[in-house]
């Protein structure tokens, strides 16, 4: 993965703060869990097979981004950008 991908940006022409300029939207995908139990074991293959993204100040267990599966409780485990995805086009993950 690239490291300079969730580095902070560099501008010294701004004078006043403009805080879109420090957001970036990363595609990425994600490992949906269909059932909550089973997170832990998913996430330490996961983390074995080095495929989620292990990132400081990111949570890698997030709310599915289906509301209706959201609103069940239903998780997703975030994935690597070098994983790519099969089916539905990826999520956009908001960096900040």
């Amino acid at each position: 993965m690239s490291d300079d991908m969730f580095r902070p940006p560099i501008n010294r022409a701004m004078r006043t703060l403009d805080r879109s300029f420090f957001q970036k939207r990363v595609p990425i995908s994600a490992a949906r869990i269909y059932n909550n139990q089973h997170i832990s074991l998913c996430r330490k293959e996961l983390e074995k097979s080095r495929d989620i993204l292990m990132l400081e100040r990111l949570q890698t267990v997030r709310p599915d981004p289906v509301s209706e599966l959201a609103n069940q409780g239903r998780k997703c485990l975030v994935l690597r950008p070098e994983i790519k995805h099969h089916g539905e086009l990826p999520q956009m993950l908001v960096v900040l």
